[in-house]
């Protein structure tokens, strides 16, 4: 049996990855497929999301051509995995598939039926087994598609050991906003103009980002910037603020990647997010669209360098600890073999 691993990038000769070599290691022949054609700009735009989702219709028939009967799929990303499900219950092709992270935020009407009749044509594929960020997803997702709860699995965010680690550091005085989507933009411009003594900085797609009005003097906002730009803002800040908009899983490798970093982190409390953080202990968790909270919050840490220190580090040794790849890993192994 061969293992595919499709990635929702572009995949070269050099290309590694925690799940390629963890499986590899396990004595596993393993095969990567990517997006030749992939570019950040597909998710600077509508036209381009939709042109990214043809992009996964692609891989996904890349990955069943270039399979054999009884061969495993796993795919990184859900909806290209969800698109190989479907067509081999469409078709009846015969292969197991695993696809990772499903994340089923509120959607428009049009754009919620097209998705549930894609995801519950796979979901009737014998052979398909998918992944949750939380335990609550099971029974949620359990309700809202046509699916076995028995072919879903937890399988928590983890760090990468490619992800940059420092030691806690005195850097600059601003406070970082940034994410893909569901950013509570709105109420994060109203926490800069309640607080004008306090510099705020934010990254964002420009298509997501309410362009009404004029930001206050101390915002000072970035759009559609590279991954590497984007972690720089987050390595010099003072705190990574986190407002969020929705309770399905939105902003946790943004909590890995700052926790490596030793940044404290404040962020909105969802099912999600309260398994990487304890709050007043870790960092600090806000109620959704509570601005008060939020900007209580932001000046507790902001002028208490103790603070600080203290949640950055007790988040840093929890991640650690907590959410190696390793575990996923195994996790998924375990899947492999119970099949």
């Amino acid at each position: 049996m061969k293992i595919l691993i499709l990635f929702d990038w572009k995949v070269t000769a050099e290309t590694s990855h925690w799940l390629q070599e963890g499986l590899e290691k396990n004595g596993h022949k393993i095969e990567l497929i990517g997006i030749p054609n992939y570019t950040e700009k597909d998710r600077t735009s509508s036209f381009g999301m939709i042109r990214l989702w043809f992009k996964y219709f692609n891989l996904a028939c890349r990955g069943i051509k270039n399979s054999k009967t009884n061969d495993l799929i796993i795919s990184w990303n859900f909806v290209a995995g969800a698109m190989v499900g479907y067509l081999c219950e469409l078709f009846g092709y015969n292969r197991k598939i695993i696809s990772l992270n499903m994340i089923a935020h509120e959607k428009g009407f049009i754009n919620s039926i097209l998705r549930k009749q894609i995801y519950n044509k796979a979901f009737r594929y014998k052979s398909f087994w998918f992944s949750v960020n939380d335990e609550q997803l099971i029974t949620y997702y359990s309700s809202l598609f046509t699916v076995d709860p028995s072919r879903i699995f937890l399988l928590r965010d983890v760090y990468s050991k490619k992800y940059e680690q420092c030691d806690y550091k005195k850097y600059d005085h601003y406070v970082f906003t940034g994410g893909e989507a569901y950013r509570d933009w709105p109420n994060f411009i109203k926490c800069a103009e309640n607080l004008p003594e306090i510099q705020f900085i934010g990254v964002a797609r420009y298509m997501n980002f309410p362009h009404k009005g004029k930001l206050p003097k101390n915002l000072k906002m970035y759009y559609d910037i590279s991954e590497d730009e984007f972690y720089s803002f987050v390595k010099k800040c003072r705190i990574v603020f986190l407002p969020l908009t929705s309770q399905a899983p939105c902003g946790l490798i943004v909590i890995l990647r700052a926790a490596l970093l030793s940044k404290p982190v404040i962020i909105t409390e969802t099912p999600s997010t309260k398994n990487y953080i304890s709050n007043e202990y870790s960092g600090i968790l806000v109620k959704m669209h509570d601005v008060s909270m939020m900007e209580n919050s932001i000046k507790k840490l902001y002028y208490s360098e103790d603070l600080r220190k203290l949640y950055a580090e007790n988040l840093k040794e929890y991640i650690l600890k907590n959410y190696s790849f390793e575990r996923n890993i195994k996790i998924i192994e375990e899947i492999i073999q119970t099949r």
